[in-house]
């Protein structure tokens, strides 16, 4: 027999919402507990393997080489005043995202000094949806770590430095995506054109592809790298004849993303 239309009532709402929350409480417990059981010389050690441990040679050329470009861009530029802060934004971000390719959870450290980087700039420039976007980046990482952490100490036997377990959507997630991101482009836009904003729906682009991009970044899903490429490509755009090192930093990330989105479906074949 086939019910149709069926619907969940509100004890069956509020005990789905608390076995969630039991859930949440449980797996929040354990990632404390094994980070207690390590100690601080021991989550030390680990965030050393993590950073460092179980890269090949090619990746470590890759990570040098691209990580050096802020570098050569500001000590060859041939300008009277060095541009620091935009220099170690440039650094860090590229760093993080070459390390979230890699699926190392380390990348958010790295993502956020970045993103309290960015947001300085951003402001500065006064590209103000950059700055919702870059808030909204910044309370992620933390959220983004736990996330990882919790995969890695409850869903998984054995604890490896650098593992991460990839996965794809499947045509209703992407339904569900794409919808959010119109969602959130449209209401970005709507939300800035109050404020007379000069290029409301503008500046909600990145805030729509960069959302999308972090909660599948976040949920583990290989499509976020097209919403990073998306966004890279639009960043350039509104960054040009802007600030040298965030151009720079920006098409290094659209490599990157390429670089990223091969790896993980190369992980997600694995799976």
């Amino acid at each position: 027999m086939v019910v149709k239309n069926q619907k969940l009532s509100p004890a069956a709402l509020s005990a789905g919402l608390k076995q969630k929350s039991q859930t949440f409480a449980r797996n929040f417990q354990n990632v404390c507990a094994a980070a207690k059981e390590q100690g601080f010389s021991g989550i030390a050690k680990l965030l050393w393997q993590d950073l460092f441990g179980g890269r090949s040679l090619s990746q470590w050329l890759y990570l040098i080489a691209l990580s050096s470009l802020p570098f050569i861009l500001e000590f060859t530029s041939g300008q009277e005043q060095h541009d620091w802060l935009g220099l170690f934004a440039s650094w860090t971000g590229i760093v993080c995202v070459i390390l979230v390719a890699e699926g190392r959870a380390s990348n958010y450290l790295f993502g956020a000094v970045n993103s309290a980087i960015y947001l300085i700039l951003s402001f500065q420039a006064s590209f103000y949806g950059e700055v919702l976007t870059t808030v909204y980046f910044f309370i992620m990482q933390p959220i983004g770590l736990y996330t990882w952490l919790s995969n890695r100490v409850n869903e998984q036997d054995k604890t490896e430095p650098s593992h991460f377990e990839a996965k794809k959507l499947d045509w209703r997630g992407w339904l569900k995506y794409l919808a959010l991101t119109a969602l959130i482009w449209i209401g970005m836009g709507f939300a800035y054109k109050s404020i007379h904003s000069h290029r409301p729906f503008r500046d909600s682009v990145t805030d729509a592809t960069n959302g999308i991009g972090q909660l599948l970044m976040t949920g583990l899903y290989r499509e976020q790298w097209i919403f990073w490429i998306a966004t890279n490509l639009f960043s350039i755009y509104l960054w040009w004849g802007s600030n040298l090192h965030i151009q720079a930093m920006y098409w290094v990330y659209t490599l990157n993303s390429i670089v990223g989105w091969y790896q993980w479906t190369k992980a997600v074949k694995k799976a």
